[in-house]
């Protein structure tokens, strides 16, 4: 994100250059990307979204430069629209979990004009360009609060109606990049007839303002971070409003930005009208106990309770004691990130500076070293089976459903998967590796050679390396490829290595030809098998060419390394 100095310095009464400034927010862990006379450009990490708002970053300057604050308080005392008995614009929301909080306010008598040259530079300063007075008010406030709005053409909406919805199948929508976008499972923003736009993405072009409009619905609204996600990765749309409704957001930093944005359009002459504020605008306090001994102990330091207490103050936490080591901590509801001990920890490490906690020497005994003897033996097979021309792969330690429904194994089931995809244990890595000749097929490759060194899991439960290859090529013969193959780094690496043919065992029928089956032996003791994968198999992937695959345990190799 990009920060205006000059905007910052309306917030926040520090003295400090670009450079010192860039210095003092690296020392707290405020990555800083760029730097000039005019902006900072900062590296954030995903969880600090109260950053990516300029007052967000005036909280921090604040503290770590022991400078006041120019707004005396982030709560109007008034909101504009206190008092007044306005209508409402009707709104209708179909999931409160996708949006619980939703806001609309009608303005009405603005003038569509160039943006004055305070503004442009603003907009400029912080990496957005700037579009029209109306358009450049929902910017300015989004950098400002963090809270993204939009305006929508109050002429381009039926029945003065919004309603909140998910897409239905088959519906499409012209956004305001003049593209059709084909809506799946997206959570939309409609009126009583037609779609408006993609609920914090992207605006409709029917909708968008115009050199003639007069009155505006201005959206605030707060929406499910995860659908807003999927929907900017579905369509690759990634915009700073995104971007800032996938951290997520607060209701009150929601009503102070609409409040915001409506002072300023009354700036330009507007006149607000209507209002509709739908949703549970109770703010939920988090407390949490910090410990003032564990704080030390976590830290390194000695620090008493004031030096604490300062600390925190210093960031708009409120403090108060609780017993004689305990300090109950309620962070600011913009810090959405302060949830637990540890978190305020970091806080107290931050504010009092890392570069002065002192290095200390690590105690205690010198570890023994680990047996690498497996890793080196598979470090050294990986680099033979590659000088064979085969090409490594790592698939995942589960079976698929497509490969559960034509194995029928007895695999391990997990007792808390993600997903049904990671619901079972693979016990073989060759069927994984068929899944890949599949994929590999349909991308047009016809010569196909790879392998994986991974665990299989068995009851018990126990964990086992194995070797697995898969080989196809243009020949109706692969297995004679994948033997020579095999003997090739026989002698080097995989030395009591033989094959027997025959003997496949009949739970294998299914899945193997059994006469182009031959047992992996090592010193005459079954450990893996090589064989032609049966076409009944391979149909289920849409395979038609032979594939043949050797699996073998590895283990018992390593003996004769």
């Amino acid at each position: 994100m990009k920060i205006s100095l000059g905007w910052l310095k309306e917030l926040v009464d520090y003295q400090l250059s670009s450079d010192e400034l860039a210095n003092q927010l690296s020392l707290t862990s405020i990555g800083v990307k760029q730097q000039t006379e005019d902006y900072l450009e900062l590296d954030l990490t995903y969880n600090r979204g109260d950053l990516l708002s300029l007052r967000g970053v005036a909280y921090e300057v604040s503290a770590i430069t022991n400078t006041p604050l120019k707004f005396l308080s982030d709560i109007p005392e008034d909101y504009t629209w206190a008092g007044k008995n306005l209508p409402q614009v009707k709104v209708e929301i179909e999931d409160e979990k996708l949006c619980p909080v939703y806001c609309v306010a009608k303005i009405e008598n603005l003038k569509v004009e160039h943006s004055d040259d305070t503004w442009v530079k603003k907009l400029n300063d912080s990496g957005i360009r700037s579009i029209n007075n109306i358009a450049d008010v929902t910017n300015l406030v989004m950098l400002e609060y963090g809270q993204p709005m939009h305006a929508f053409s109050a002429k381009a909406i039926k029945n003065e109606t919004i309603r909140v919805r998910v897409s239905k199948k088959g519906e499409e929508l012209k956004t305001l990049d003049n593209k059709v976008r084909k809506l799946e499972d997206d959570l939309l923003i409609t009126d009583s007839e037609s779609i408006l736009g993609m609920a914090g993405v992207m605006g409709g072009k029917d909708s968008e303002i115009s050199e003639d409009t007069t009155t505006i619905l201005l959206e605030a609204a707060i929406f499910d971070p995860l659908s807003i996600r999927q929907t900017s990765k579905r369509h690759g749309l990634y915009s700073e409003a995104s971007k800032r409704f996938q951290h997520g957001l607060t209701k009150l930093r929601l009503l102070q930005a609409l409040d915001g944005a409506i002072k300023h359009y009354q700036s330009l002459g507007g006149q607000l009208t209507a209002i509709t504020l739908k949703g549970d605008f109770g703010q939920e306090k988090r407390s949490i106990d910090l410990s003032i001994q564990k704080t030390n102990s976590l830290l390194g330091v000695l620090l008493d309770e004031e030096t604490i207490t300062k600390a925190l103050q210093k960031l708009n936490f409120t403090v108060s004691k609780k017993d004689s080591d305990t300090l109950e901590v309620i962070p600011p509801y913009f810090r959405m990130d302060i949830n637990i001990e540890e978190d305020v920890i970091e806080e107290v490490a931050r504010i009092y500076g890392y570069q002065k906690i002192e290095g200390q020497p690590l105690d205690g005994e010198k570890p023994e070293k680990l047996d690498q003897s497996l890793q080196k033996f598979i470090y050294n097979l990986k680099l033979a089976l590659k000088d064979a021309g085969l090409t490594e792969v790592q698939t995942y330690s589960f079976f698929s459903t497509k490969v559960l429904q034509a194995l029928k194994p007895d695999a391990v089931k997990i007792a808390n998967p993600i997903s049904s995809e990671t619901e079972y244990l693979r016990t073989f890595i060759w069927p994984n590796l068929i899944e890949v000749v599949a994929k590999n097929i349909r991308a047009g490759f016809k010569d196909i050679a790879i392998f994986e060194i991974g665990k299989v899991y068995s009851p018990g439960p126990t964990e086992s390396y194995r070797l697995s290859i898969a080989l196809m090529n243009n020949t109706d013969n692969p297995i004679e490829e994948l033997v020579s193959v095999i003997a090739s780094i026989a002698k080097q690496s995989l030395k009591g290595l033989e094959l027997k043919e025959g003997g496949m065992m009949k739970e294998l029928e299914t899945l193997f030809h059994s006469k182009r089956y031959a047992s992996v032996e090592d010193n005459g003791k079954p450990v893996g098998d090589l064989a032609e994968v049966h076409p009944r198999f391979l149909n289920e992937f849409g395979i038609d060419k032979r594939v043949a695959i050797l699996e073998t345990r590895i283990g018992p190799l390593l003996i004769n390394f």
